[in-house]
Parts: C-alpha cells; sequence; structure tokens
C-alpha cells in the first residue's frame, strides 16, 4: 500500500493552519511525515517540503508561533502584516475575471503572468531569500507546482527537475501582484495554485490519498467556498482519484477555523490563531483517520 499527501495553496496563515493540522495528527498517533509521496501548492509546497524533509513538528508549531510577531518582507503597499483586504479583495477580483474568460485554461494562466511580470511587486531575489530556511537537499518523494508566467504550461518540479528547493517553493508561492514571479532556467513562473488549489491529480496510482485543504471542496465538505475558482476543482480531482482505485481522505478548515483564519490569508498577525486552529483540527481529526492512514 502506498500513501500520498496533497498540501493546499493557502497563504501564509494557511502555511501555519497545515503545519498545525499535521502536528495535531502527529499528536495522536498519525504521521504524515511517513507519506510515501508529497506534493504542495503554493502554501503546501512550504508545508510539504518540510514534512517530506521530515522536521521536527513541534519545532514547525514553535516557529509558526513566533513568525507572526515578525515583519514579513514588504511588497509595495503592503504594512508588517502583509497586504490588506483591500489589496487582496482586487487582487482576487482580477484573478477571478481572468480565471472565468474564454479560451484555453493556458492562456487565462499567461494573463495572469503577464499581469505579474509587470507588477509592481517584492523583487523575486528577495522573495527567494526568505525561503532560505529551504537551502537542503531535495526530498526525493517531494513535489511541487507553478506556472509559467508567459506561457501559462503548469510545472512540477522533484527530485529530478535540477531545481533548487528554495527556489522551486518560492515559484510555487509567488501570488501574482505580491511577488515577482521566479526565474528558473530562464523562464518565470508563478503561484502554482492558478491550475488548481490542491493539483490533487499528481497523487494518481497512490492507494491512499490524504488531500489537506484551507479550503476544501464542496462535496467533500458541504460548503461552497468562493475565495479563488482553481480551488473548485477539488471535486472534479477527488472524483478522478477515487475512479482509479485511490481511497481518499480530505481534512478541511472546518468552521471555527475558516472563521479563524478569515478570508485574508496573507495577514501574518492570523498566523499564531492559525495554527492554534490546525492543532485542534488535526487532534480532532486523527481518531478518523488513524485506520485510513495506517492500511489497516
Amino acid at each position: 500500500m502506498t500513501k500520498a499527501l496533497v498540501l493546499s495553496g493557502g497563504g501564509s496563515v494557511g502555511i501555519a493552519w497545515e503545519i498545525g493540522v499535521a502536528a495535531g495528527l502527529a499528536r495522536r498517533g498519525v504521521d504524515v511525515r511517513d507519506a510515501d509521496f508529497i506534493t504542495g501548492t503554493s502554501a503546501g509546497s512550504a508545508v510539504g517540503a518540510q514534512l517530506a524533509l521530515r522536521w521536527d513538528l513541534e519545532e514547525l508549531v514553535s516557529r509558526q508561533r513566533n513568525v507572526g510577531r515578525t515583519p514579513a518582507p514588504s511588497s509595495s503597499g503592503s504594512g508588517a502584516g502583509g497586504p490588506s483586504s483591500q489589496q487582496m479583495a482586487e487582487l482576487l477580483a482580477m484573478i477571478a475575471k481572468a480565471m472565468a474568460g474564454d479560451g484555453p485554461a493556458e492562456a487565462r494562466r499567461a494573463e495572469i503572468g503577464q499581469f505579474a511580470l509587470s507588477a509592481d511587486a517584492l523583487p523575486e531575489e528577495q522573495f527567494v531569500a526568505s525561503f532560505r530556511y529551504l537551502k537542503a537537499q531535495w526530498p526525493a518523494r517531494f513535489s511541487c507546482t507553478a506556472v509559467d508566467a508567459l506561457s501559462g504550461e503548469f510545472a512540477v518540479w522533484d527530485a529530478d527537475a535540477g531545481v533548487e528547493l528554495d527556489r522551486a517553493v518560492a515559484s510555487s508561492c509567488a501570488v501574482p501582484g505580491l511577488f515577482a514571479p521566479i526565474t528558473i532556467k530562464g523562464r518565470r513562473y508563478i503561484d502554482g495554485g492558478f491550475r488548481s488549489g490542491t493539483n490533487a491529480d499528481l497523487a494518481t496510482g497512490h492507494d491512499r490519498v490524504l488531500i489537506i485543504s484551507v479550503l476544501g471542496a464542496i462535496g467533500a465538505t458541504g460548503t461552497r467556498q468562493t475565495r479563488l475558482p482553481p480551488f473548485g476543482q477539488l471535486d472534479s480531482e477527488i472524483a478522478a482519484l477515487t475512479e482509479s482505485g485511490s481511497v481518499v481522505e480530505v481534512i478541511a478548515a472546518d468552521e471555527a477555523g475558516a472563521q479563524v483564519m478569515g478570508v485574508n490569508l496573507m495577514d501574518r498577525s492570523l498566523i499564531p490563531a492559525a495554527v492554534a486552529e490546525g492543532l485542534r483540527q488535526g487532534e480532532s481529526e486523527a481518531s478518523r483517520l488513524r485506520e485510513f492512514w495506517s492500511g489497516s
């Protein structure tokens, strides 16, 4: 039996929540770090890399509690806590308009990429430097995602891609308008969430698939999440995984967690509360997932 872990996008707040979930699960005997395959998109790429490296979960929780108390690298017009809710609302409106347009998906993603290339955003090397903690050898079982800013083509970085781990994760997290696209092998890349908030189809072929998603799926959670159009793809990804023979489980932020995290998932002041909510939910979900993850 092989196990895959899929981690969604969700901004700096989502990073804290996902780390909290992983630590909460481990406290109750479900260690997702032992997955045979870990894939992350945007925020999930930063979390997934640390889990694949098998870093101590309680130390990661402690770091997240401290992150919210330190200033973020400031993109244009952003405060110490990150972009304002108004900035995020304007950005999401632009993205939603582009994603809802006609034509091939790659063309729509390229439109967002053009916006990212021309935006007054945090310079790429300054953004990559914020991931210097990931200066490590690439874990063999980890992949993360990005989108080519010019062509809109989907990219998957893994141990065979010949990309430094910190730069690959930065490209997966490069939100258009906030952070400049990241240069890899002469091309510029933006956030992998613009293909899908989870890209869960990358886990095809694994017997058990656990998806940890900040926004969740309509069918899986019974609620409709509308922050970003790409997140709506999770339902179809779950269906495809199930049809291919995978058994799939989803942990999505519950109502209490969603209320704490709010709409602006880049608001660093919410990070300590988000990690606490993740811990709570991870501990509460462990009994449901223990047999699933152990394969018994």
